[in-house]
């Protein structure tokens, strides 16, 4: 639109219904349109815009893998992205943070070993992880600087935008379930300038509220079941991605990859055990005859 004309009307005074039809008139005469774009200019190739039935990445975004296969299909790029805010929403109790992020951030810090040292900062944990498990997955205790709750959230915050500006730091876990969307908006801000991810942790209740987070999830732990032959894990539902809605919830297993052979054929045999329980509770199995010993002596 003609900034002149804007200008020029706003001091002459004219009637407010006279200005869209004039300065159209005046852009129709010049041979430009409201939003028109340089000849040859694809909307997909502006910065920020993408097709709805894609998954892509901002340009220049780095990618982690999640080390969970079922969920990096999920993703954008095939991992976290590793400059923006990750928003998970779970149950009171669940605590299932270490277990979706430890591999990723095993993996990341291996890849970086020998380059430089770079720390997770967690900040207003609900408890403190369990050294010996992080060790044996490969991310050691001493690379983890905690800030402990009991400040204020505006206190908190800043922390978190301090960490994320810090170069020894790799990434930051937050656990703050009341920040405006103001703040939030100031974190992923900090996140994409600095490359690096931070992870904001609240309720359920927080589900309902808007929020400019690049990724939005939601984490349930999933119990086992026999009869459905699962062993425990989680259950992630992506609530807001750069691409199409996903409509199943994405399940991922707690269990290392060594061991599921073993616990699926545990599984198995558990199942079928409550199907033959099940059958001769209806009688459609007679149940087996034991030969006692003096039948047998006799």
């Amino acid at each position: 639109m003609n900034t002149q004309s804007l200008t020029s009307f706003a001091r002459s005074g004219a009637r407010p219904g006279m200005a869209v039809s004039g300065l159209l008139r005046a852009d129709a005469e010049q041979g430009t349109q409201v939003g028109s774009r340089p000849a040859g200019a694809s909307a997909i190739q502006i910065p920020g815009v993408w097709r709805g039935t894609d998954c892509q990445l901002d340009s220049g975004q780095t990618v982690w893998p999640s080390g969970h296969a079922a969920l990096d299909r999920e993703l954008p790029g095939g991992g976290w992205p590793g400059n923006a805010l990750i928003q998970v929403q779970q149950p009171v109790h669940c605590h299932a943070e270490w277990s979706l992020l430890l591999p990723a951030l095993a993996n990341r810090v291996h890849r970086l070993a020998g380059l430089r040292t770079e720390h997770v900062v967690l900040v207003a944990p609900p408890y403190l992880p369990f050294a010996p498990a992080l060790q044996a997955a490969g991310l050691d205790s001493e690379r983890l600087c905690c800030v402990r709750p009991g400040r204020s959230t505006q206190e908190l915050a800043w922390a978190c935008e301090q960490a994320l500006h810090c170069h020894d730091v790799l990434a930051v876990l937050a656990w703050l379930p009341d920040l405006s969307l103001s703040v939030q908006r100031r974190l992923q801000l900090a996140a994409a300038s600095q490359g690096r991810p931070i992870w904001l942790w609240q309720g359920l209740q927080a589900e309902s509220h808007s929020s400019p987070a690049a990724l939005r999830l939601r984490l349930e732990r999933r119990a086992p079941d026999p009869a459905a032959r699962h062993v425990p894990g989680l259950q992630l539902q992506i609530l807001k991605r750069r691409g199409p809605l996903l409509e199943k919830p994405v399940q991922l297993s707690l269990l290392q990859w060594a061991w599921l052979p073993v616990l699926q054929a545990q599984a198995d045999r558990q199942a079928r055990q409550s199907e033959d329980a099940a059958m001769l509770m209806q009688g459609r199995v007679a149940a087996p005859v034991m030969a006692s010993n003096w039948a047998a002596e006799a």
